[in-house]
């Protein structure tokens, strides 16, 4: 049965655990869904390295690393839509601007599958020029096409569905958002099984596997919308909603396309430089770089979620102007996602060939994995600062310091230091840029945004 106004309305009128409850308590009730709803979601793309490793070989696996990047801007541009969009929402329900929300809600549909359908079209288009710019190894390319074409062919449907899940979100429903992640990935870990192991469908039916799942788990994500699941309701008619609205989300949403892209510039800037200063050995480094992204990819996400977490939090103590708790939940989710942060520290950095002999038992790639990841992860505990900046940022709805906070570690610091480090020493210092950029960005984020919350706090 769908939601009804009187429904909604006699919600509002009762005060949102969102305003009242235990800071620590409350983060955890968001986070913690979330999070393990991004595990399980994430899981699929750990899995699915692991099976075209395991199924189809080493060279698989490079050539699919070579495309990754690829496939994560198109989910760095879904992300933020979706991003951008629950900002909105969450500060418009907290104010008790229903009608708002929903215009919102409404207006993103299009937004979205208009992205998609152009973003999709240009890269199917244009991939072998895409393949020269990023430098992908002759013997990569066949097997890296036969991937990525089904991904950029029907990635609309991944658009569509994140902006839903990301409704449930921005409701404080992460329960439902969690059925629907993990829906998809458990159907994508099953059908690459089948489509790799049973088909021998090749690298192919890994793309095939994660449509397929994403298909039906948009199915599934549309009946709980319907069955009032969300705060939010969609309208035909608000659909064409006046130009700012969607203005308004891709400010907002901004730094996280910022950050998810910068993370795809990152990779496109990494296999091109392991393609062109490694020359001499490109392939069992883009393979043994592969599996440690995704690896790292699948032990960020609890980060991902701590934003995301703290984002609502945020967004709706700000919009009801209850400021000394949005500091309060600030300073939980740094305090959370350090201590996280050297957890993955310890496993990434000291002991990286244990997670690389799941994939392999090639000797020149684990210890090329092994090198690469004493240097480049022994930061990582610092670099959820940024990350939980840039949510706190979105969710008071100030895009220039989400995005500049996020965007400096990126493209002022980090890729700067990859192009210039390998000439200036020894093509090995590519892998300290990512060490230094954490640790610089994630301290001076740490500062501003303290420093902005307590003028806050003063001030008012």
């Amino acid at each position: 049965m769908s939601t009804t106004t009187a429904d909604i309305e006699l919600a509002q009128q009762q005060e949102s655990p969102l305003l009242t409850a235990p800071i620590f308590k409350q983060f955890c009730f968001l986070a913690i869904p979330t999070i393990l709803g991004m595990l399980i979601s994430g899981l699929y793309s750990f899995v699915d390295a692991l099976f075209i490793s395991q199924g189809i070989g080493t060279q698989a696996m490079g050539a699919v690393s070579a495309v990754f990047p690829i496939q994560m801007l198109l989910i760095a541009i879904s992300t933020m839509l979706g991003s951008g969009m629950a900002s909105l929402i969450s500060r418009y329900l907290g104010a008790k601007r229903q009608q708002d929300a929903n215009q919102v809600f409404s207006a993103s549909f299009l937004l979205a599958v208009g992205s998609a359908l152009l973003l999709c079209s240009l890269a199917y288009s244009n991939l072998d020029t895409i393949f020269n710019l990023l430098a992908v190894p002759e013997a990569l390319k066949a097997q890296a096409t036969s991937y990525i074409t089904p991904i950029v062919l029907f990635w609309v449907v991944g658009f569509v569905c994140n902006q839903i899940t990301e409704g449930f979100r921005a409701s404080g429903n992460p329960k439902a958002m969690m059925q629907v992640l993990t829906t998809a990935s458990v159907l994508n870990i099953v059908l690459d099984a089948v489509f790799i192991f049973v088909f021998e469908w090749g690298v192919a039916g890994a793309a095939w596997a994660t449509i397929a799942a994403i298909s039906i788990a948009l199915i599934m994500a549309i009946q709980l919308q319907i069955k009032g699941e969300s705060k939010v309701q969609f309208s035909k008619q608000q659909l064409f909603s006046p130009f700012k609205f969607h203005t308004k989300i891709l400010s907002l949403g901004l730094p996280v396309l910022l950050s998810h892209g910068g993370f795809s510039v990152i990779l496109a800037a990494t296999i091109y430089s392991i393609s062109t200063v490694f020359a001499n050995h490109s392939e069992p480094l883009i393979t043994a770089h592969g599996i440690l992204v995704r690896s790292y990819m699948f032990l960020f996400l609890p980060i991902i979620g701590m934003m995301v977490a703290l984002q609502t939090l945020a967004g709706f103590n700000y919009g009801a102007g209850q400021y000394q708790r949005v500091y309060k939940a600030y300073l939980v989710a740094c305090a959370v996602s350090f201590g996280w942060g050297l957890i993955v520290t310890f496993i990434l950095a000291f002991n990286a060939q244990w997670l690389i002999a799941l994939f392999t038992q090639d000797q020149q790639v684990t210890e090329l994995g092994k090198q690469i990841a004493l240097i480049s992860f022994c930061a990582f505990a610092l670099s959820g600062f940024c990350m939980m900046s840039s949510g706190l940022f979105q969710g008071m709805g100030r895009a220039l310091p989400a995005t500049m906070l996020d965007a400096a570690r990126t493209y002022i610091v980090l890729l700067p230091l990859m192009a210039v480090l390998p000439g200036a020493f020894n093509p090995d210092a590519l892998w300290w840029s990512f060490p230094i950029a954490d640790t610089a960005g994630g301290l001076f984020a740490l500062a501003f945004s303290l420093f902005t919350l307590k003028k806050l706090i003063k001030s008012n």
